[in-house]
């Protein structure tokens, strides 16, 4: 009950009397309640308010910035850019809109050009795996870790070591073998206007 429950009088008690003898005995549910009141009960609005402290455990996001340069080189991206068109028609193909054609005329440019992307790169980067442990096999994550090599999905909890599943490999470069450029006045020309005369 949420009211007060304020106290009646003697009269009204002696007659309520009989009216609850008659149904105490015909209802077990409320002669149960008011066994329970009897051996000391309390309703809601008699019960104090209990404070709860409760321990929060806090979840670690790692957020990895983006590195902040004072000046780009970009004579290595065009050159790239370059040789994906060369190779592959890299620029061609994303500045093109396939709405137009279906499924399988797409798919038939894209095994084309992912041959192309694939010879640039296995021709003038060596590429390797971050982790060699096989895929959704556990693995454990040093404390310390570098967050550009390894990134934490789920929920990170205290400060480490880690333990969980690999869920990828992760990708990283350990060599370059991009030709020397000699001239960069034209390196911003990816591919030449073709005119056929």
């Amino acid at each position: 009950m949420a009211d007060e429950i304020k106290s009646i009088g003697f009269v009204t008690r002696f007659f309520g009397a009989f009216g609850q003898f008659f149904k105490y005995m015909g209802n077990g549910q409320y002669a149960a309640r008011c066994s329970a009141v009897s051996d000391g009960h309390k309703f809601a609005s008699e019960v104090e308010p209990q404070v709860v402290n409760k321990t929060v455990e806090v979840i670690k996001e790692v957020e990895v910035q983006a590195p902040k340069l004072d000046s780009v080189n970009e004579d290595g991206a065009l050159q790239l850019l370059q040789l994906l068109q060369q190779e592959a028609r890299f620029i061609d193909f994303v500045k093109e809109s396939v709405d137009g054609y279906s499924d399988e005329d797409v798919g038939a440019a894209a095994r084309q050009i992912h041959a192309g992307c694939a010879k640039v790169v296995s021709q003038y980067f060596t590429v390797d795996v971050v982790n060699g442990s096989p895929e959704n096999s556990r693995v454990e994550v040093a404390a310390d870790y570098d967050p550009k090599s390894i990134k934490l999905e789920g929920r990170v909890q205290g400060d480490g070591p880690y333990a969980g599943t690999l869920i990828h490999p992760g990708w990283q470069v350990t060599a370059t073998n991009l030709p020397k450029v000699t001239n960069t006045e034209s390196l911003h020309i990816l591919a030449p206007a073709e005119v056929e005369v």
